[in-house]
Protein backbone atom coordinates (compact mmCIF):
# COMPACT_ATOMS: atom_id res chain seq x y z
CA UNK A 1 0.00 0.00 0.00
CA UNK A 2 0.85 3.65 0.03
CA UNK A 3 0.88 5.43 3.12
CA UNK A 4 0.69 9.14 3.30
CA UNK A 5 1.73 10.96 6.85
CA UNK A 6 1.06 14.43 8.14
CA UNK A 7 -2.59 14.94 6.20
CA UNK A 8 -4.37 17.79 8.32
CA UNK A 9 -8.28 17.70 8.45
CA UNK A 10 -10.81 19.83 10.36
CA UNK A 11 -12.05 18.57 13.41
CA UNK A 12 -15.71 18.49 11.00
CA UNK A 13 -13.80 16.10 8.22
CA UNK A 14 -15.41 13.82 6.50
CA UNK A 15 -14.73 10.56 4.37
CA UNK A 16 -15.10 12.47 1.64
CA UNK A 17 -12.44 15.13 2.69
CA UNK A 18 -10.00 12.75 3.57
CA UNK A 19 -10.08 11.14 -0.26
CA UNK A 20 -9.49 14.64 -1.60
CA UNK A 21 -6.60 15.02 0.38
CA UNK A 22 -5.01 12.14 -0.30
CA UNK A 23 -6.23 12.43 -4.35
CA UNK A 24 -4.55 16.04 -3.82
CA UNK A 25 -1.46 14.94 -2.36
CA UNK A 26 -0.57 11.85 -4.77
CA UNK A 27 -1.60 13.51 -7.82
CA UNK A 28 -4.36 10.75 -8.89
CA UNK A 29 -8.11 10.21 -8.93
CA UNK A 30 -10.24 8.72 -8.33
CA UNK A 31 -8.10 6.12 -5.47
CA UNK A 32 -9.35 2.94 -5.07
CA UNK A 33 -9.23 2.16 -1.19
CA UNK A 34 -8.62 5.10 1.09
CA UNK A 35 -8.25 3.81 4.80
CA UNK A 36 -6.95 5.76 7.73
CA UNK A 37 -4.43 4.12 9.78
CA UNK A 38 -3.55 6.54 12.38
CA UNK A 39 -5.31 9.87 13.58
CA UNK A 40 -4.41 12.26 16.39
CA UNK A 41 -5.75 15.57 17.22
CA UNK A 42 -3.41 18.56 17.47
CA UNK A 43 -4.86 20.91 20.21
CA UNK A 44 -1.24 22.92 20.69
CA UNK A 45 -3.27 25.69 19.50
CA UNK A 46 -6.63 26.57 20.44
CA UNK A 47 -7.36 28.80 17.28
CA UNK A 48 -6.12 26.06 15.20
CA UNK A 49 -7.13 22.93 16.35
CA UNK A 50 -6.99 19.64 13.50
CA UNK A 51 -6.74 15.92 13.07
CA UNK A 52 -3.43 14.85 12.03
CA UNK A 53 -3.77 11.81 9.82
CA UNK A 54 -2.09 8.76 8.23
CA UNK A 55 -3.73 6.99 5.46
CA UNK A 56 -3.06 4.08 3.34
CA UNK A 57 -4.38 3.89 -0.11
CA UNK A 58 -5.16 0.73 -0.69
CA UNK A 59 -5.65 -1.23 -4.61
CA UNK A 60 -3.01 0.43 -6.64
CA UNK A 61 -1.00 -1.96 -8.66
CA UNK A 62 2.45 -2.37 -7.50
CA UNK A 63 3.49 -0.29 -10.54
CA UNK A 64 1.33 2.69 -9.90
CA UNK A 65 2.47 2.79 -6.58
CA UNK A 66 6.35 3.19 -7.66
CA UNK A 67 5.36 5.40 -10.45
CA UNK A 68 3.73 7.97 -8.39
CA UNK A 69 6.48 7.70 -5.58
CA UNK A 70 9.15 9.21 -8.42
CA UNK A 71 6.47 11.93 -9.89
CA UNK A 72 5.33 13.22 -6.51
CA UNK A 73 8.62 12.79 -4.61
CA UNK A 74 7.43 13.66 -1.08
CA UNK A 75 9.22 12.40 2.06
CA UNK A 76 5.60 12.17 3.89
CA UNK A 77 4.81 9.10 1.20
CA UNK A 78 6.09 5.61 0.95
CA UNK A 79 5.62 2.12 0.61
CA UNK A 80 4.93 -0.42 2.97
CA UNK A 81 3.18 -3.26 4.14
CA UNK A 82 0.87 -3.99 6.81
CA UNK A 83 1.84 -5.32 10.02
CA UNK A 84 -0.25 -8.23 10.38
CA UNK A 85 0.16 -10.59 14.11
CA UNK A 86 -0.15 -14.05 13.27
CA UNK A 87 0.19 -16.35 16.29
CA UNK A 88 3.44 -18.70 15.53
CA UNK A 89 1.18 -21.84 16.55
CA UNK A 90 -1.67 -23.50 15.03
CA UNK A 91 -3.68 -26.77 15.52
CA UNK A 92 -1.56 -28.77 18.26
CA UNK A 93 -3.78 -32.21 18.57
CA UNK A 94 -2.55 -32.29 22.66
CA UNK A 95 -2.63 -34.67 25.45
CA UNK A 96 -5.43 -33.48 28.32
CA UNK A 97 -2.49 -33.57 30.71
CA UNK A 98 -0.50 -31.31 28.45
CA UNK A 99 -3.80 -27.87 28.90
CA UNK A 100 -1.82 -25.01 30.35
CA UNK A 101 -3.44 -23.11 33.46
CA UNK A 102 -3.69 -19.81 33.10
CA UNK A 103 -4.69 -17.72 36.35
CA UNK A 104 -6.63 -15.03 36.41
CA UNK A 105 -9.00 -13.39 33.47
CA UNK A 106 -8.18 -9.69 33.09
CA UNK A 107 -6.26 -8.91 29.78
CA UNK A 108 -3.09 -11.23 30.44
CA UNK A 109 -4.58 -14.10 31.02
CA UNK A 110 -7.65 -13.31 28.57
CA UNK A 111 -5.37 -12.92 25.57
CA UNK A 112 -3.17 -15.78 26.53
CA UNK A 113 -6.04 -17.58 26.69
CA UNK A 114 -7.84 -16.48 23.75
CA UNK A 115 -4.87 -17.05 21.23
CA UNK A 116 -3.72 -20.28 23.11
CA UNK A 117 -7.12 -22.01 22.54
CA UNK A 118 -7.29 -20.54 19.07
CA UNK A 119 -4.46 -22.54 18.05
CA UNK A 120 -5.54 -26.16 19.56
CA UNK A 121 -3.99 -25.59 23.51
CA UNK A 122 -6.91 -26.09 25.04
CA UNK A 123 -6.02 -23.72 28.29
CA UNK A 124 -8.15 -23.79 31.07
CA UNK A 125 -8.55 -20.28 33.19
CA UNK A 126 -9.43 -19.83 36.65
CA UNK A 127 -10.94 -17.15 37.75
CA UNK A 128 -11.12 -16.49 41.72
CA UNK A 129 -13.87 -13.88 40.98
CA UNK A 130 -17.57 -13.87 38.84
CA UNK A 131 -18.47 -13.65 34.88
CA UNK A 132 -18.49 -9.92 34.60
CA UNK A 133 -22.40 -9.73 34.79
CA UNK A 134 -22.69 -11.41 38.51
CA UNK A 135 -19.72 -9.34 39.44
CA UNK A 136 -21.24 -5.58 38.04
CA UNK A 137 -24.29 -6.96 39.99
CA UNK A 138 -22.09 -7.20 43.53
CA UNK A 139 -19.88 -3.52 42.13
CA UNK A 140 -23.09 -2.21 42.07
CA UNK A 141 -24.28 -3.18 45.19
CA UNK A 142 -21.44 -1.98 47.26
CA UNK A 143 -21.47 0.95 45.19
CA UNK A 144 -25.29 1.36 46.96
CA UNK A 145 -24.14 0.64 50.73
CA UNK A 146 -23.88 -2.91 50.35
CA UNK A 147 -21.03 -5.16 51.47
CA UNK A 148 -17.69 -5.58 50.10
CA UNK A 149 -17.41 -8.80 48.70
CA UNK A 150 -14.08 -9.56 48.52
CA UNK A 151 -13.66 -12.10 45.82
CA UNK A 152 -15.79 -9.66 43.12
CA UNK A 153 -15.33 -6.55 42.87
CA UNK A 154 -13.70 -3.55 40.86
CA UNK A 155 -10.48 -5.88 40.75
CA UNK A 156 -11.64 -9.24 40.76
CA UNK A 157 -13.11 -11.05 38.22
CA UNK A 158 -13.48 -11.48 34.42
CA UNK A 159 -11.84 -8.79 32.55
CA UNK A 160 -9.30 -7.44 35.72
CA UNK A 161 -9.77 -4.14 36.76
CA UNK A 162 -9.48 -3.09 33.34
CA UNK A 163 -13.32 -3.67 33.48
CA UNK A 164 -13.91 -0.88 35.63
CA UNK A 165 -11.76 1.92 34.14
CA UNK A 166 -11.84 4.42 31.34
CA UNK A 167 -10.73 1.58 29.21
CA UNK A 168 -7.41 3.19 27.57
CA UNK A 169 -5.96 1.37 24.85
CA UNK A 170 -2.44 2.88 24.53
CA UNK A 171 1.10 2.68 25.38
CA UNK A 172 4.61 4.24 25.11
CA UNK A 173 5.80 1.12 23.61
CA UNK A 174 6.58 0.72 19.95
CA UNK A 175 4.59 -1.50 17.85
CA UNK A 176 7.51 -3.41 16.07
CA UNK A 177 5.97 -6.77 15.41
CA UNK A 178 1.73 -5.13 15.02
CA UNK A 179 0.85 -7.02 18.55
CA UNK A 180 -0.63 -4.00 19.90
CA UNK A 181 -2.75 -3.73 16.61
CA UNK A 182 -3.79 -7.00 16.46
CA UNK A 183 -5.15 -6.41 20.28
CA UNK A 184 -6.83 -3.43 18.93
CA UNK A 185 -8.18 -4.97 15.76
CA UNK A 186 -9.70 -8.01 18.57
CA UNK A 187 -11.35 -5.75 20.85
CA UNK A 188 -12.93 -3.95 17.49
CA UNK A 189 -13.95 -7.87 16.51
CA UNK A 190 -15.63 -8.15 19.82
CA UNK A 191 -17.43 -4.78 19.69
CA UNK A 192 -15.45 -2.14 20.17
CA UNK A 193 -15.80 1.05 17.64
CA UNK A 194 -13.69 1.21 14.68
CA UNK A 195 -11.98 4.33 16.04
CA UNK A 196 -9.97 2.11 18.01
CA UNK A 197 -8.25 0.92 15.99
CA UNK A 198 -6.36 4.09 14.51
CA UNK A 199 -6.66 6.68 17.14
CA UNK A 200 -3.93 8.15 18.57
CA UNK A 201 -5.52 7.71 22.21
CA UNK A 202 -7.81 5.16 21.77
CA UNK A 203 -10.41 3.85 24.39
CA UNK A 204 -13.09 2.02 25.41
CA UNK A 205 -14.96 2.36 27.95
CA UNK A 206 -16.64 0.39 30.65
CA UNK A 207 -20.13 -0.24 29.18
CA UNK A 208 -18.62 -1.32 26.12
CA UNK A 209 -15.88 -3.58 28.11
CA UNK A 210 -18.51 -5.16 29.47
CA UNK A 211 -19.81 -6.70 26.49
CA UNK A 212 -16.43 -7.35 25.01
CA UNK A 213 -15.45 -9.39 28.11
CA UNK A 214 -19.06 -12.00 27.36
CA UNK A 215 -17.61 -12.04 23.56
CA UNK A 216 -14.25 -13.24 24.59
CA UNK A 217 -15.34 -15.47 26.76
CA UNK A 218 -17.65 -17.07 24.53
CA UNK A 219 -14.55 -17.24 22.03
CA UNK A 220 -12.21 -18.79 24.48
CA UNK A 221 -14.96 -21.05 24.88
CA UNK A 222 -15.98 -21.95 21.38
CA UNK A 223 -12.43 -22.92 20.66
CA UNK A 224 -12.04 -25.71 23.42
CA UNK A 225 -10.84 -23.45 26.40
CA UNK A 226 -12.58 -23.35 29.76
CA UNK A 227 -12.97 -20.79 31.95
CA UNK A 228 -13.65 -21.29 35.72
CA UNK A 229 -14.70 -18.32 37.47
CA UNK A 230 -15.27 -18.51 41.43
CA UNK A 231 -12.16 -20.92 41.56
CA UNK A 232 -9.22 -18.95 44.11
CA UNK A 233 -5.94 -20.49 43.64
CA UNK A 234 -4.52 -21.18 47.10
CA UNK A 235 -1.86 -23.31 46.41
CA UNK A 236 0.67 -24.10 43.51
CA UNK A 237 3.32 -27.54 44.33
CA UNK A 238 6.03 -28.70 42.13
CA UNK A 239 5.17 -32.04 41.25
CA UNK A 240 7.91 -34.71 40.54
CA UNK A 241 8.39 -38.48 38.77
CA UNK A 242 10.94 -39.84 41.06
CA UNK A 243 13.58 -37.21 41.51
CA UNK A 244 12.67 -35.80 37.82
CA UNK A 245 10.84 -32.44 37.90
CA UNK A 246 7.31 -32.61 35.99
CA UNK A 247 4.90 -30.43 36.52
CA UNK A 248 2.56 -28.05 38.83
CA UNK A 249 0.27 -28.76 40.95
CA UNK A 250 -2.33 -26.10 41.03
CA UNK A 251 -5.72 -26.28 43.69
CA UNK A 252 -7.99 -24.27 45.42
CA UNK A 253 -11.27 -23.16 46.46
CA UNK A 254 -14.50 -22.78 44.67
CA UNK A 255 -17.00 -21.09 45.26
CA UNK A 256 -16.96 -21.77 49.26
CA UNK A 257 -14.75 -23.56 51.76
CA UNK A 258 -16.66 -26.66 50.95
CA UNK A 259 -15.32 -27.20 47.45
CA UNK A 260 -11.91 -27.62 46.15
CA UNK A 261 -10.13 -28.21 43.07
CA UNK A 262 -7.14 -29.36 41.67
CA UNK A 263 -5.17 -29.74 38.51
CA UNK A 264 -2.14 -30.96 36.95
CA UNK A 265 -0.13 -29.26 34.36
CA UNK A 266 3.60 -28.56 32.60
CA UNK A 267 3.34 -25.10 32.59
CA UNK A 268 1.34 -22.23 34.44
CA UNK A 269 0.13 -18.60 33.29
CA UNK A 270 0.46 -16.39 36.72
CA UNK A 271 -1.72 -13.52 34.83
CA UNK A 272 -3.02 -12.17 38.61
CA UNK A 273 -3.58 -8.63 39.02
CA UNK A 274 -2.09 -5.90 41.09
CA UNK A 275 -4.44 -6.74 44.00
CA UNK A 276 -3.82 -10.40 44.56
CA UNK A 277 -2.00 -9.93 48.05
CA UNK A 278 -2.90 -13.43 49.32
CA UNK A 279 -1.14 -14.81 46.33
CA UNK A 280 1.56 -12.67 46.38
CA UNK A 281 2.37 -14.26 49.84
CA UNK A 282 1.51 -17.85 48.70
CA UNK A 283 4.65 -17.64 45.99
CA UNK A 284 6.51 -15.71 48.09
CA UNK A 285 6.30 -18.80 50.94
CA UNK A 286 7.26 -21.35 47.57
CA UNK A 287 10.59 -19.72 46.94
CA UNK A 288 9.73 -17.40 43.74
CA UNK A 289 12.29 -15.14 43.51
CA UNK A 290 10.53 -11.61 44.18
CA UNK A 291 11.37 -8.00 44.38
CA UNK A 292 9.75 -4.81 45.71
CA UNK A 293 9.46 -2.21 42.53
CA UNK A 294 8.42 1.69 42.27
CA UNK A 295 5.20 2.37 41.87
CA UNK A 296 2.97 5.45 42.81
CA UNK A 297 0.48 6.70 45.32
CA UNK A 298 -1.34 9.56 45.89
CA UNK A 299 -5.44 11.19 45.19
CA UNK A 300 -7.56 11.87 42.75
CA UNK A 301 -8.86 15.07 41.76
CA UNK A 302 -12.35 16.55 39.80
CA UNK A 303 -12.87 19.49 37.71
CA UNK A 304 -15.58 20.39 36.04
CA UNK A 305 -15.64 19.03 32.51
CA UNK A 306 -16.28 22.03 30.91
CA UNK A 307 -13.14 23.91 32.61
CA UNK A 308 -10.94 21.05 31.32
CA UNK A 309 -12.52 21.12 27.60
CA UNK A 310 -12.52 25.36 27.04
CA UNK A 311 -8.65 24.94 28.43
CA UNK A 312 -7.67 22.70 25.62
CA UNK A 313 -10.11 23.19 23.09
CA UNK A 314 -11.29 26.66 23.31
CA UNK A 315 -14.24 27.87 21.60
CA UNK A 316 -14.51 24.04 20.03
CA UNK A 317 -15.13 22.75 23.67
CA UNK A 318 -18.71 20.40 23.53
CA UNK A 319 -17.92 19.90 19.88
CA UNK A 320 -14.73 17.83 20.29
CA UNK A 321 -15.19 14.97 22.48
CA UNK A 322 -14.64 15.32 26.23
CA UNK A 323 -10.79 16.41 26.57
CA UNK A 324 -7.51 14.63 28.42
CA UNK A 325 -4.63 15.96 30.03
CA UNK A 326 -1.18 14.55 30.74
CA UNK A 327 0.92 16.46 34.07
CA UNK A 328 3.99 16.09 35.07
CA UNK A 329 5.46 18.27 37.87
CA UNK A 330 9.07 18.12 39.60
CA UNK A 331 9.73 19.24 42.94
CA UNK A 332 12.23 20.69 45.68
CA UNK A 333 12.19 17.31 46.84
CA UNK A 334 13.08 15.19 44.03
CA UNK A 335 9.62 13.73 43.47
CA UNK A 336 8.06 13.14 40.72
CA UNK A 337 4.34 14.13 40.55
CA UNK A 338 2.17 13.54 37.49
CA UNK A 339 -1.20 12.38 36.31
CA UNK A 340 -2.17 8.98 36.01
CA UNK A 341 -5.13 7.86 34.41
CA UNK A 342 -6.99 10.57 33.78
CA UNK A 343 -11.16 10.30 33.01
CA UNK A 344 -12.76 12.82 30.91
CA UNK A 345 -16.37 13.17 31.89
CA UNK A 346 -15.68 10.03 33.86
CA UNK A 347 -16.47 8.98 37.56
CA UNK A 348 -14.06 8.30 40.79
CA UNK A 349 -14.99 4.93 42.06
CA UNK A 350 -14.77 3.13 45.07
CA UNK A 351 -12.28 0.21 44.01
CA UNK A 352 -11.60 -1.55 47.81
CA UNK A 353 -11.00 -5.08 47.79
CA UNK A 354 -10.30 -5.48 51.32
CA UNK A 355 -12.74 -5.19 54.37
CA UNK A 356 -10.92 -2.56 56.75
CA UNK A 357 -9.30 -0.92 53.38
CA UNK A 358 -10.83 2.45 51.10
CA UNK A 359 -9.20 2.47 47.59
CA UNK A 360 -10.39 4.94 44.65
CA UNK A 361 -10.00 4.57 40.85
CA UNK A 362 -11.51 6.23 37.85
CA UNK A 363 -13.96 5.09 35.51
CA UNK A 364 -16.01 6.31 32.23
CA UNK A 365 -18.21 5.07 29.97
CA UNK A 366 -18.18 5.02 26.59
CA UNK A 367 -19.45 8.58 25.55
CA UNK A 368 -17.03 10.26 28.74
CA UNK A 369 -20.43 12.27 29.38
CA UNK A 370 -20.20 12.81 33.23
CA UNK A 371 -20.04 16.78 34.47
CA UNK A 372 -17.23 15.82 36.11
CA UNK A 373 -13.34 14.98 34.44
CA UNK A 374 -11.07 13.38 37.10
CA UNK A 375 -7.41 12.22 37.39
CA UNK A 376 -5.52 10.66 39.92
CA UNK A 377 -2.24 12.90 40.81
CA UNK A 378 0.70 10.32 42.32
CA UNK A 379 3.96 10.54 43.65
CA UNK A 380 6.74 8.18 42.83
CA UNK A 381 7.26 5.32 45.55
CA UNK A 382 10.73 3.90 45.31
CA UNK A 383 11.62 0.44 46.75
CA UNK A 384 14.08 2.35 49.59
CA UNK A 385 11.16 4.44 50.54
CA UNK A 386 9.88 1.71 52.26
CA UNK A 387 11.07 -0.15 55.76
CA UNK A 388 12.05 -3.55 55.49
CA UNK A 389 13.44 -6.47 52.78
CA UNK A 390 10.73 -8.26 51.68
CA UNK A 391 8.25 -8.03 49.05
CA UNK A 392 5.40 -7.95 51.11
CA UNK A 393 6.86 -4.75 53.21
CA UNK A 394 5.45 -2.88 49.91
CA UNK A 395 2.03 -4.76 50.27
CA UNK A 396 1.67 -3.52 53.65
CA UNK A 397 2.69 -0.28 53.53
CA UNK A 398 -0.39 -0.14 51.21
CA UNK A 399 -2.52 -1.59 53.02
CA UNK A 400 -1.80 0.81 55.84
CA UNK A 401 -2.70 3.22 53.82
CA UNK A 402 -5.80 2.50 52.86
CA UNK A 403 -6.75 1.53 56.12
CA UNK A 404 -5.83 5.35 57.15
CA UNK A 405 -8.56 6.04 54.60
CA UNK A 406 -10.87 4.00 55.37
CA UNK A 407 -11.11 4.85 58.80
CA UNK A 408 -10.77 8.77 57.85
CA UNK A 409 -14.29 8.37 55.67
CA UNK A 410 -15.94 6.06 58.18
CA UNK A 411 -16.30 3.28 55.66
CA UNK A 412 -16.98 5.90 52.94
CA UNK A 413 -14.74 7.61 49.99
CA UNK A 414 -12.94 10.40 51.92
CA UNK A 415 -13.16 13.45 50.21
CA UNK A 416 -11.81 17.38 50.06
CA UNK A 417 -11.35 20.30 48.83
CA UNK A 418 -8.19 20.90 47.43
CA UNK A 419 -8.02 24.87 49.28
CA UNK A 420 -8.58 22.60 52.17
CA UNK A 421 -6.10 20.03 52.17
CA UNK A 422 -3.28 22.95 51.17
CA UNK A 423 -4.19 24.78 54.83
CA UNK A 424 -4.40 21.31 56.36
CA UNK A 425 -8.07 21.93 57.65
CA UNK A 426 -11.48 20.02 57.03
CA UNK A 427 -14.72 22.15 55.46
CA UNK A 428 -17.61 20.99 53.49
CA UNK A 429 -17.83 20.96 50.01
CA UNK A 430 -18.82 23.85 47.68
CA UNK A 431 -22.41 23.84 47.43
CA UNK A 432 -21.78 24.77 43.42
CA UNK A 433 -19.21 21.94 42.56
CA UNK A 434 -19.95 18.40 43.75
CA UNK A 435 -17.95 15.21 43.13
CA UNK A 436 -19.22 12.40 40.48
CA UNK A 437 -18.25 9.23 42.47
CA UNK A 438 -19.82 5.87 42.49
CA UNK A 439 -20.45 4.75 45.95
CA UNK A 440 -21.28 6.89 49.32
CA UNK A 441 -18.42 9.48 50.45
CA UNK A 442 -17.97 12.13 53.27
CA UNK A 443 -15.23 14.79 53.96
CA UNK A 444 -12.09 14.19 56.11
CA UNK A 445 -9.05 16.02 56.37
CA UNK A 446 -6.79 13.67 53.64
CA UNK A 447 -3.54 15.16 55.57
CA UNK A 448 -3.95 13.30 57.88
CA UNK A 449 -4.11 10.25 56.01
CA UNK A 450 -1.38 10.74 53.61
CA UNK A 451 2.19 10.68 54.34
CA UNK A 452 3.65 13.95 54.65
CA UNK A 453 6.44 13.75 51.94
CA UNK A 454 3.34 13.09 49.44
CA UNK A 455 0.88 15.86 50.64
CA UNK A 456 4.34 18.26 50.48
CA UNK A 457 4.79 17.05 46.59
CA UNK A 458 1.08 17.48 45.36
CA UNK A 459 0.67 20.45 46.86
CA UNK A 460 4.19 22.06 45.34
CA UNK A 461 3.05 20.03 41.82
CA UNK A 462 -0.29 22.52 41.87
CA UNK A 463 0.80 25.65 40.29
CA UNK A 464 2.64 23.77 37.84
CA UNK A 465 -0.41 21.92 36.94
CA UNK A 466 -2.52 25.04 36.83
CA UNK A 467 0.15 26.99 34.28
CA UNK A 468 -0.77 24.55 31.84
CA UNK A 469 -4.30 24.05 32.86
CA UNK A 470 -5.75 27.47 33.97
CA UNK A 471 -8.35 26.55 36.79
CA UNK A 472 -6.51 23.32 38.11
CA UNK A 473 -5.92 24.99 41.31
CA UNK A 474 -9.20 25.49 42.11
CA UNK A 475 -10.05 26.02 45.65
CA UNK A 476 -12.62 23.91 45.11
CA UNK A 477 -11.17 21.15 43.10
CA UNK A 478 -12.55 17.51 44.70
CA UNK A 479 -9.83 15.27 46.10
CA UNK A 480 -10.31 11.32 47.40
CA UNK A 481 -8.34 9.04 48.14
CA UNK A 482 -6.46 6.64 48.31
CA UNK A 483 -4.96 6.25 44.49
CA UNK A 484 -2.86 3.23 45.77
CA UNK A 485 -3.15 0.64 43.28
CA UNK A 486 -1.58 2.11 40.45
CA UNK A 487 0.36 -0.53 39.53
CA UNK A 488 1.40 -3.71 41.79
CA UNK A 489 4.10 -3.09 44.63
CA UNK A 490 6.18 -6.12 43.53
CA UNK A 491 7.47 -7.88 40.78
CA UNK A 492 8.21 -11.87 40.32
CA UNK A 493 11.76 -12.30 38.80
CA UNK A 494 11.67 -14.07 35.04
CA UNK A 495 14.04 -15.33 32.35
CA UNK A 496 14.03 -14.86 29.09
CA UNK A 497 12.12 -17.22 28.75
CA UNK A 498 9.34 -15.24 30.35
CA UNK A 499 9.64 -18.44 33.28
CA UNK A 500 9.91 -17.50 36.49
CA UNK A 501 13.55 -17.38 37.71
CA UNK A 502 14.53 -21.74 38.85
CA UNK A 503 10.72 -22.17 37.92
CA UNK A 504 10.51 -23.61 34.40
CA UNK A 505 6.87 -24.08 33.44
CA UNK A 506 5.96 -20.81 35.16
CA UNK A 507 5.40 -18.17 33.38
CA UNK A 508 4.73 -14.56 35.68
CA UNK A 509 2.39 -12.52 33.11
CA UNK A 510 1.13 -8.98 33.11
CA UNK A 511 0.62 -6.16 35.34
CA UNK A 512 0.55 -8.06 38.83
CA UNK A 513 3.62 -9.63 38.05
CA UNK A 514 4.96 -6.04 37.16
CA UNK A 515 5.76 -6.34 33.98
CA UNK A 516 2.70 -4.52 32.43
CA UNK A 517 0.73 -0.71 33.55
CA UNK A 518 -2.58 -1.01 31.65
CA UNK A 519 -4.91 -2.66 29.54
CA UNK A 520 -2.83 -2.85 26.10
CA UNK A 521 0.60 -3.99 27.92
CA UNK A 522 -1.29 -6.27 30.11
CA UNK A 523 -2.91 -7.75 26.46
CA UNK A 524 0.49 -7.72 24.78
CA UNK A 525 2.54 -9.31 27.91
CA UNK A 526 0.04 -11.87 27.80
CA UNK A 527 0.47 -13.01 24.19
CA UNK A 528 4.00 -12.84 23.85
CA UNK A 529 3.89 -15.23 27.50
CA UNK A 530 1.66 -17.44 25.32
CA UNK A 531 3.72 -17.50 22.68
CA UNK A 532 6.29 -19.03 25.15
CA UNK A 533 4.07 -21.74 26.49
CA UNK A 534 2.96 -22.84 23.13
CA UNK A 535 7.03 -23.03 22.45
CA UNK A 536 7.43 -25.34 25.47
CA UNK A 537 4.32 -27.47 25.23
CA UNK A 538 4.90 -27.70 21.71
CA UNK A 539 8.85 -29.08 22.07
CA UNK A 540 7.25 -31.89 24.32
CA UNK A 541 5.15 -33.43 21.77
Amino acid sequence: MLQIRNIKLKVSYTQKDLIRACERVLRKRPLPDVRILRRSLDSRKKDHIFYLVSAGVFGLSEAEEKKIIRMVNDNNIMLTNEKKYVFPYSNMPLETDQRPIIIGTGPAGYFAGYVLANAGFRPILLERGKPVEERSADVNAFWDGGPLDPESNVSFGEGGAGTFSDGKLYTGNKDKDGIQQFVLETFHHYGAPKEITFDAKPHIGTDVLYRIMQNMRRAILDAGGEILFSHRVTEISRIHKGTEFSGYRVSGISGDPDHSFQFETPAVVLAIGHSARDTFAMLLNHDLQMEKKPFAMGLRIEHPRTLIDHARFGDLAGILPAADYKLVAHTTEDRAVFSFCMCPGGYVVNASTEDGGTVVNGMSYSGRSSRNSNSAIVVNVLPGDIPGDSPMDAVEFQRNLERSFYQAGQGNVPVQRLGDFCENRTGPLSESFQPCIKGKYQTANLRDCLPDTLSRAIIEAMPVFDREIPGFAMDDAILSGIESRTSSPVRILRDESLQATDHPGFFPCGEGAGYAGGIMSAAVDGIRVAEKVAEMLARTE
